[in-house]
């Protein structure tokens, strides 16, 4: 008995462990921008894809330090790949081309609702960002 409880002890410790390191590696991504983000990641992304949360966080981590992104910049980024991530439920390793383009389509609109063709920079910008990412 004493070494099942030990056991559990431990395993309990370790996911603690584990947790507060994921905890603080959303933190650090999202270091800077409103709690919102923060939350999103955390709490949406985090629960169904942990494996994704943490390359998100490690993408933007990458990202601060080698191109010094703005603010605004990062928080696209986060809400785009969460939201990607959130779409598929399945891991990024696993993402194929037919999958980014039938994310992108959800952004196109008809002729009748979008005459302006606004629809257009959405889907170009949110594009450019998942080809880099995917690089």
């Amino acid at each position: 008995m004493r070494n099942r409880t030990n056991s559990t002890l431990s395993e309990t410790i370790e996911i603690e462990t584990h947790t507060e390191r994921q905890r603080q590696k959303i933190k650090n991504a999202t270091e800077g921008l409103a709690t919102c983000h923060f939350n999103f990641l955390h709490n949406d992304v985090l629960p169904q894809d942990k494996e994704n949360a943490m390359i998100i966080c490690n993408y933007v981590q990458s990202m601060r330090q080698e191109l010094n992104p703005s603010d605004r910049y990062r928080e696209d980024i986060i809400v785009l790949l969460g939201n990607f991530s959130m779409f598929f439920k399945k891991s990024f390793k696993e993402v194929t081309r037919e999958n980014i383009l039938s994310f992108l389509d959800r952004f196109r609109k008809p002729e009748a609702s979008d005459p302006l063709h606004k629809w257009i920079g959405t889907y170009n910008i949110y594009r450019i960002h998942l080809m880099r990412f995917f690089r």
